[in-house]
């Protein structure tokens, strides 16, 4: 009993450090992907290791498990009542247009909902993947090099920091790569369990790591030779030390000579509280140059805040709104004066009163007059503003003659340059053509950005020749870039196509960090990393509309269809279940953030935007295919983990078979065991290996078992030649251990 004991405190200990190890991979999820409630998936594989652990029947595990996901996939992606028939049925029917977009290899197209259950599959699968690698084949350096590889690869391209997980990671690798090496030796040895064997092997191990570690955090290290390694390693094997990863990501002022590369900038800009998600601009300009974009700001009209009210109007009177309010702290360090605010801004409320003025052509506000002259920035503000809530189908009716009559009053929306070259406009006119409003022919447009032709890059991208035009290059050469890439071609299409459209540059929502003392508000921080860019469209007798050309961001505009008196979701993402679901979690995310009282990040779809964002200067498209080659890696494990009755009787008979030592007799029945616990015949406690054997025949129809048995035991009790009697036997051994 006590033997036991001690066998099922050292099982535990392995659960509970591969769990451990497991979570490490969950942990900076949120960081490079748009993986949210990452808190569903640490309860999911707890609750598998847990089950294997204490060996629950399969005909309780799988439904038990299978209901926590359609749990977590209701809590995240649904209202209403769980498993009713509606949901369900939606459900099905999402779970079925999804599947072929695995076998014609649209991965990107696939819905949220889809790629959550995918990855709670995968999880499924991996758990039992280290239950076979730890329990079965007492190994785990693999999957411990690759746990290293992983974190140290995120914490290098995205603004995770790993210096924590990797001292985690380390202490949890040696000591469960050294308890399993006791337990091989303890097999190969035939060493007997007991509590003091297991107390003087773990005493020194847990000393020694917790002393290695102690090591490693106290001494000094040295300052990296480069901020960031992949612009010197590009610029390195291009010969060229001058050019590459000079520019960081942020905030700046002259935009006439848009590309090239960015690096990394985590610096804080400000930090804001709100209920819901929303872009803070700084400033729109509508002259492109064939390289960048200007604006004549002395030409525009001053329009006074009074009041700190400020009387301008971004849409129709008829377009519905929803009242928010936030409040904007911005670091003292930020050395522009200018308001950061959403789209659709009523009032602005300094702490420290200062008049305030808005530019009327760029929509850019600042303080005015002497009480302003020498402010750095404006330090902490609240603001109202009306969100606009847009009907599509209102949208969609308006025409290209209404949009013209409103561009030839404002050409400077439709304004190109002389030099655009006409490729540009033809294939926006191909784009168009075919779409009979002004809203479609916009989505083609995004959509066309939106394609598997782009990528999103902030270190690989080139800068236009001197006779080059910044557009053409990216639409017909490069097809690679950032926000700014994305944002300038779209309103230069858009203008092709004869509608109106302005280029806007600011901030994205940033990253969640908490919330209000209150708990009634959710807390952000936007950093250098957050800059951004998108576009915005005019539309007659309506107003501007947000559009985000730019792969990996979500448009934060509400764009809804009024549909027999019902409401739904539009199709601000692809075929409109993309948004429903973006919408949707981007809300339960909220919630979720606010229950745990600051605990868990907003990941959800919105955290793509800050995710992207951050990647101006991050990983980008490398990132992408290192999910992906890590999604292929877990399932060719699963899969051979599931076949392993098959492939693997196969490797150890080739390995075995030809062995002529003395030991490999007791090695060959001892992995025969193995396989036939495999298969589900397992030798029960106080059962003998000859009824052990007699059960083994009684399945196949022969006496195989029985006659290798009773040969085992001549060498193992009559110490008779176990080479001899292998040599007799690894025929017979070979057929059992390969036998279905």
């Amino acid at each position: 009993m006590s033997r036991e004991r001690n066998s099922r405190v050292s099982l535990l200990i392995f659960y509970v450090l591969t769990f451990l190890l497991l979570w490490e991979w969950l942990r900076p999820l949120q960081y490079f992907t748009d993986t949210g409630h990452t808190v569903f998936f640490i309860v999911f594989i707890a609750m598998v290791f847990l089950f294997t652990f204490f060996k629950v029947p399969w005909m309780i595990r799988f439904p038990v498990s299978l209901g926590f996901i359609l749990f977590a996939l209701h809590w995240i992606f649904y209202d209403g009542p769980l498993l009713s028939a509606s949901w369900v049925g939606k459900l099905l029917q999402e779970v079925n247009h999804n599947v072929s977009f695995i076998f014609s290899g649209m991965w990107r197209d696939m819905s949220p909902l889809f790629r959550t259950l995918l990855f709670f599959v995968l999880l499924w699968l991996l758990v039992y993947l280290l239950h076979y690698w730890v329990i079965y084949q007492r190994r785990i350096f693999f999957f411990f090099i690759m746990t290293i590889v992983y974190i140290t690869v995120i914490d290098t391209f995205t603004p995770f920091d790993a210096s924590y997980a990797i001292v985690r990671i380390a202490i949890l690798g040696f000591l469960l790569l050294g308890m399993l090496y006791l337990e091989r030796m303890k097999e190969s040895e035939r060493l007997k369990a007991s509590a003091s064997l297991f107390a003087k092997w773990f005493a020194p191990l847990l000393l020694l790591t917790a002393a290695a570690a102690a090591v490693g955090i106290a001494a000094p290290k040295t300052d990296p030779i480069w901020p960031d390694p992949v612009p010197f390693i590009k610029t390195a094997a291009n010969g060229d030390f001058t050019s590459g990863g000079k520019n960081k990501v942020g905030y700046g002022t002259n935009d006439t000579s848009l590309g090239g590369p960015f690096t990394q900038d985590n610096t804080l800009v400000f930090t804001w509280q709100g209920k819901e998600r929303s872009y803070f601009r700084v400033e729109t300009k509508s002259h492109y140059t064939g390289k960048g974009w200007s604006e004549d700001e002395k030409a525009g009209a001053t329009i006074n805040l009074d009041d700190n009210k400020l009387d301008y109007q971004w849409y129709d009177k008829s377009v519905k709104t929803e009242t928010r309010k936030v409040k904007v702290d911005i670091n003292p360090a930020y050395r522009y004066d200018h308001v950061l605010y959403p789209i659709g801004t009523k009032a602005i409320l300094l702490d420290d009163f200062v008049p305030l003025k808005m530019n009327s052509n760029t929509e850019r506000m600042i303080p005015s007059g002497r009480m302003g002259a020498d402010i750095q920035n404006l330090g902490s503000y609240s603001l109202t503003y009306e969100s606009p809530v847009f009907d599509v189908n209102k949208l969609k009716s308006i025409s290209m003659d209404s949009e013209g009559e409103w561009g030839k009053r404002h050409q400077k929306y439709l304004q190109l340059p002389a030099s655009l070259p006409e490729r540009v406009k033809q294939l926006a006119l191909d784009l168009t053509k075919g779409h009979d409003n002004v809203y479609d022919k916009a989505k083609a447009i995004e959509d066309y950005l939106g394609s598997s032709d782009f990528s999103y890059q902030t270190k690989d991208v080139a800068v236009p020749s001197k006779n080059q035009d910044y557009v053409d290059q990216f639409l017909f050469e490069t097809k690679i870039g950032y926000c700014d890439n994305f944002s300038t071609a779209m309103t230069v299409l858009l203008r092709s196509a004869g509608i109106p459209a302005r280029w806007v540059k600011g901030y994205t929502s940033g990253q969640f960090a908490g919330t209000s003392p209150d708990k009634k508000q959710t807390v952000y921080e936007v950093t250098n990393n957050n800059a951004h860019s998108w576009v915005e469209v005019y539309f007659e007798g309506q107003g501007w509309v947000t559009f985000e050309p730019t792969k990996g961001f979500i448009n934060p505009e509400q764009l809804i269809e009024h549909s027999g008196g019902g409401r739904e979701d539009a199709a601000s993402e692809k075929g409109g279940k993309e948004q429903e679901y973006a919408d949707h979690q981007r809300k339960q995310a909220v919630k979720e953030e606010q229950k745990n009282s600051g605990n868990q990040r907003l990941d959800a779809q919105q955290d793509r935007q800050t995710d992207a964002a951050a990647n101006r200067g991050g990983a980008g498209g490398v990132l992408w295919y290192g999910a992906a080659f890590l999604l292929l890696l877990l399932a060719a494990g699963a899969g051979l983990y599931f076949t392993r009755t098959i492939w693997l009787p196969v490797m150890i008979a080739a390995r075995l078979k030809k062995r002529q030592d003395d030991a490999v007799f007791f090695k060959a029945y001892e992995e025969l065991l193995r396989q036939l616990k495999r298969k589900g015949m397992k030798k029960e406690a106080g059962q003998t290996l000859r009824e052990f054997a007699e059960t083994v025949d009684k399945r196949y129809d022969s006496d195989e078992m029985t006659l290798l048995t009773l040969r085992y035991e001549r060498a193992l009790y009559r110490k008779e030649d176990a080479g001899k009697l292998w040599n007799e036997s690894a025929e017979l051994w070979e057929n059992l251990i390969k036998r279905r």
